[in-house]
C-alpha cells in the first residue's frame, strides 16, 4: 500500500506520463530519422536503420540516467548529424559506392555512423577540457529566444507532417485544407490548443494525462460511431505504425572494421567536421534553452565533457551522435516531471521496442501524438513570441521574430546566423551611443599631486580652465571615437573651450582601440593644430600605444600636439608647470616663496635646524618613527608609497614653501609614506623634541604654526571636495 502511494505521488505520475509520451515520440522519430539515411539503394536496410536509431535512443537514455546533472536532462540522437550522415550516404552511394553490393554499403554506413559519434565525442571532450562552454554565455538573449521560438515552429511543422503526411508550407496549404486531410491535422491542433489553454489556468499534474486519456477515448468512440474498424484505422494511417516485427538490435559495428573503406571515409571528413561544429552549437544552444526553462545555471563545460563521453561509448556500439534533446526535456518539465523516472520509462520503451518489437504502439492515435507536439510547439511560440512582447526591448523582439521567420522559411542554421548578425549590428549601434567619457574635470577642480606655495596655487587656479581632463572608459571603436571627437568639437565652440590649451585623456579604463578609432585621433591631431592646444595621453596601454606609434601620432616633432605621459598625475603636473611658466613667474618671486618661513615665522627659526640635502636623499622612511616637520626652503621632494610588487607610487610632490611630515608628527604615529628629494634641497627641520619645546617656551608661535598647518590641511580638503563635486555632476 505504501509503495502504491509512493508511485502515485504527483512527481512520479508526471514522470511516468512524460516518459510514456516521450518514449512514443522518440520511437516515431527513430523511424523518421532512419528513413533519412536508409533510402534509395539502402532502403532494404530500413529496419536495421531503425534498430540503429532505437539503440541510440536507448544508449543515450541510460547514459542520461547515470550522468545527467538535471533529472529531466534527456539525451538522444540528433537530427543535424543524422541529416549530414544522410548526405554522406547519398554522396557515397552515387559515386564510389555504386560498385558495392548492398551488404557492403550497409556496413560502410554503419561504421561511418559509429566513427562519427566517436569523433564528435572527442571534439566535445576537447571543448569541455578547454572550458569553451562559457562561449554560449556570450550569445545574446534574443538569439536564444529566437532559437526557442524557431524550435517551436519546427515542432509544429513536424506535427503537421505526422498527422497530415506533409509539412506545413504555402505550397501544401491547398492540400492541407482539403476535407479529407483537414480532419487528420485539425483535431490534433485543437487538442494542443485545449491543452495549452488548460495549462494557463491550472498546473495540476493530472491535467496532461487526463486530457490524453479523454482524447484517446473520444477518438475511438467517434471513429467507431462512424463505422471505422481497428484495421481500417491502421490502413488509413490514423494510428502509429506500421512497425517492423521482432527485434532490431544490430550489435556493434566493430566486426565490420576489417573491410572498411578508410579512404572513402577520409574523403568525407570535411562534411563530418562541419557537422561537429554545428552539433556543438546545437548542444550549447539547447543547454542555454534548458537553463531558461528550468531557471537554473548549468556547468556547460561539464555537460560538454559528459556528452563527449556518452558519444564515444554510444559510438562504439554503432549509435549516431547525440546530446540533450530540448524538446523531450521541456515536454517532461511542462508535464511536471522532477526526477529521472521519465528518462527510465523512455529507456524501457526504447529497449522493449528494440529487442521485442513494437506492435503494441499501433493502438496510439496519430492525432493525439500530433496534438502533444502541437501543444509543445505552441507553448514555445506563446513563451517567446507572445509573452516576450512586454519583457524585452522592441529591438530585441525584432531579432526574435527575425530568427523565427528565417528558421521557418529558410533553415535553422540560417536563422541563428541571421539573429547573431542582427544582434551584433544592434550591439554596435547601441554601444556607439554609450558615452566613452566617464566624467569631465578641469584644472580648477582637479590638480596634480604637487604641493605648491600659495602664489603658485593662485596662478594655477586663475588659469584652470586652460586644462580639460577627460577620463575615458570601455573599448574605443569607430562609433565611440567619433562621438568623442564630436564632443571636443562642440566644447571648442563654447566660452570655456576657447580658453583650452591642454586636453588630457586618462586612458586607465580603456580596454582597447581599433584602427577606426586611431583614424579619429588623426582628425583630433589636425583639430589640435588648428586650435593650438596640446593633447596629453596618460596611462596608455602598451598595445594601444603601439597602434598610436605605428600611425605616427607620437612622432618626435616639436609641432606634434600629441604627448604621452606615464599617468594622469604626471600629465597634470606638466600642464601646471607650463601654466606657471607662461605667467613669467620671476626668479625674485620664486625667491620670495623660498623665504616664506623667514618672513612668516621669524621667531620660529631658533627651533629649526637648517639642512642641505643631496638628490635622492630619503628624508622620511615609510614606517619609521615621527621625525618632525620639514619646511622646504628650496628644491623639490616626492612623497611616495612602496607597493607590494615593488613599484613606487607617487602620492604627491612638494616644492619651495611647503611642509612634509606633519601627519606623523601631529598623530604621533609612524610615517605612512616616504619622502625623497628630487634635486638638491634646502630644508628647515623642526624635530619632535623642538616641537615639544616650542609648545612650552613659545606658545604664541606654536599657535601660529598650528594655524598654518590647519589651513594647509583645510586647503587639501577643499581641493578634494571640489574634485568630488565635479565627479558627481
Amino acid at each position: 500500500m505504501n509503495q502504491l502511494k509512493k508511485i502515485l505521488e504527483p512527481e512520479n505520475v508526471a514522470g511516468i506520463i512524460s516518459g510514456l509520451i516521450n518514449g512514443i515520440i522518440l520511437i516515431v522519430i527513430a523511424m523518421a530519422l532512419s528513413g533519412l539515411i536508409f533510402t534509395g539503394p539502402l532502403e532494404m536496410f530500413l529496419p536495421q536503420g531503425i534498430g540503429i536509431l532505437l539503440f541510440g535512443f536507448l544508449a543515450y537514455s541510460i547514459f542520461s540516467i547515470f550522468s545527467a546533472s538535471h533529472p529531466i536532462n534527456i539525451n538522444t540522437p540528433q537530427d543535424i548529424p543524422i541529416a549530414i550522415i544522410a548526405l554522406i550516404a547519398a554522396s557515397v552511394m552515387t559515386t564510389t559506392g555504386k560498385s558495392w553490393d548492398a551488404e557492403m554499403s550497409f556496413q560502410f554506413i554503419f561504421v561511418t555512423i559509429a566513427l562519427t559519434s566517436v569523433l564528435v565525442g572527442i571534439f566535445f571532450l576537447i571543448m569541455g577540457s578547454l572550458r569553451l562552454g562559457k562561449l554560449v554565455r556570450f550569445i545574446p538573449y534574443p538569439v536564444v529566444g529566437g532559437f526557442l521560438a524557431g524550435t517551436g515552429w519546427l515542432i509544429i511543422k513536424f506535427a503537421f507532417a505526422m498527422t497530415a503526411g506533409v509539412e506545413l508550407s504555402i505550397s501544401n496549404l491547398t492540400f492541407l485544407l482539403e476535407q479529407s486531410n483537414f480532419v487528420r491535422w485539425f483535431p490534433g491542433l485543437l487538442f494542443g490548443l485545449i491543452l495549452l489553454i488548460g495549462s494557463l489556468y491550472t498546473s495540476h499534474y493530472l491535467l496532461v494525462p487526463g486530457v490524453i486519456t479523454v482524447g484517446i477515448v473520444l477518438f475511438y468512440v467517434l471513429m467507431t460511431f462512424n463505422g471505422y474498424s481497428f484495421l481500417e484505422l491502421q490502413d488509413k494511417g490514423y494510428l502509429l505504425g506500421p512497425f517492423p516485427d521482432g527485434g532490431l538490435f544490430q550489435g556493434s559495428p566493430i566486426k565490420y572494421l576489417n573491410n572498411f573503406k578508410w579512404s572513402v571515409f577520409i574523403d568525407q571528413l570535411p562534411s563530418i567536421g562541419t557537422m561537429m561544429f554545428l552539433n556543438a552549437i546545437s548542444l550549447l544552444f539547447n543547454y542555454s534553452g534548458l537553463e531558461l526553462i528550468i531557471k537554473k545555471d548549468l556547468d556547460l563545460d561539464r555537460e560538454l565533457k559528459v556528452t563527449g563521453c556518452g558519444n564515444i561509448i554510444a559510438g562504439i556500439f554503432g549509435a549516431p551522435p547525440g546530446h540533450l534533446a530540448l524538446g523531450s526535456s521541456s515536454l517532461a518539465h511542462s508535464i511536471g516531471a522532477k526526477n529521472r523516472l521519465s528518462t527510465i520509462i523512455v529507456a524501457i520503451m526504447c529497449g522493449s521496442t528494440l529487442f521485442f518489437g513494437s506492435k503494441v504502439l499501433t493502438i496510439f492515435p496519430k492525432i493525439i501524438l500530433g496534438g502533444l507536439l502541437f501543444n509543445l510547439g505552441l507553448s514555445f511560440l506563446m513563451e517567446w513570441v507572445v509573452n516576450t512582447w512586454n519583457r524585452v526591448s522592441k529591438g530585441d523582439y525584432v531579432v526574435i521574430i527575425l530568427i523565427l521567420t528565417v528558421i521557418g522559411t529558410i533553415g535553422f542554421l540560417e536563422g541563428v546566423l541571421a539573429g547573431l548578425m542582427a544582434s551584433v549590428i544592434m550591439f554596435v549601434v547601441n554601444y556607439s551611443k554609450v558615452q566613452s567619457i566617464k566624467y569631465t574635470l578641469t584644472g580648477k577642480n582637479f590638480h596634480s599631486n604637487v604641493e605648491r606655495s600659495e602664489k603658485m596655487k593662485n596662478i594655477i587656479e586663475r588659469s584652470g580652465n586652460q586644462i580639460l581632463i577627460l577620463p575615458l572608459q570601455g573599448y574605443l571603436f569607430f562609433g565611440s571615437a567619433n562621438r568623442l571627437i564630436d564632443y571636443i568639437k562642440r566644447f571648442l565652440e563654447t566660452d570655456e573651450g576657447r580658453e583650452l590649451k591642454y586636453l588630457i585623456f586618462d586612458l586607465r579604463q580603456i580596454t582597447g582601440t581599433d584602427s577606426s578609432a586611431i583614424n579619429s585621433f588623426n582628425k583630433l591631431k589636425i583639430l589640435a593644430t588648428i586650435h593650438n592646444f596640446r593633447v596629453l595621453f596618460c596611462d596608455i596601454r602598451t598595445q594601444t600605444y603601439s597602434k598610436f606609434e605605428s600611425e605616427g601620432l607620437f612622432e618626435n616633432d616639436k609641432s606634434n600636439p600629441f604627448m604621452n605621459f606615464e599617468d594622469l598625475d604626471y600629465g597634470m603636473e606638466w600642464c601646471e608647470e607650463m601654466i606657471i611658466k607662461s605667467e613669467k613667474h620671476s626668479s625674485s618671486e620664486q625667491k620670495s616663496d623660498s623665504m616664506i618661513f623667514e618672513r612668516q615665522f621669524p621667531n620660529l627659526l631658533p627651533y629649526l635646524n637648517k639642512l642641505e640635502l643631496e638628490k635622492n636623499h630619503k628624508i622620511i622612511e615609510e614606517g619609521s618613527d615621527p621625525k618632525g616637520l620639514y619646511f622646504i626652503k628650496s628644491g623639490k621632494v616626492t612623497i611616495e608609497l612602496d607597493s607590494q610588487d615593488g613599484k613606487r607610487i607617487r602620492l604627491k610632490s612638494s616644492g619651495a614653501g611647503t611642509i612634509v611630515g606633519e601627519v606623523s608628527l601631529y598623530l604621533n604615529k609612524n610615517a605612512t609614506a616616504s619622502v625623497i628629494t628630487d634635486e638638491r634641497c634646502e630644508v628647515y627641520h623642526l624635530s619632535v623634541k623642538n616641537f615639544e619645546k616650542l609648545k612650552l617656551e613659545a606658545s604664541d608661535e606654536a599657535t601660529k604654526l598650528h594655524t598654518y598647518v590647519i589651513k594647509l590641511l583645510s586647503d587639501r580638503l577643499t581641493k578634494t571636495n571640489n574634485t568630488i563635486q565635479a565627479l558627481m555632476k
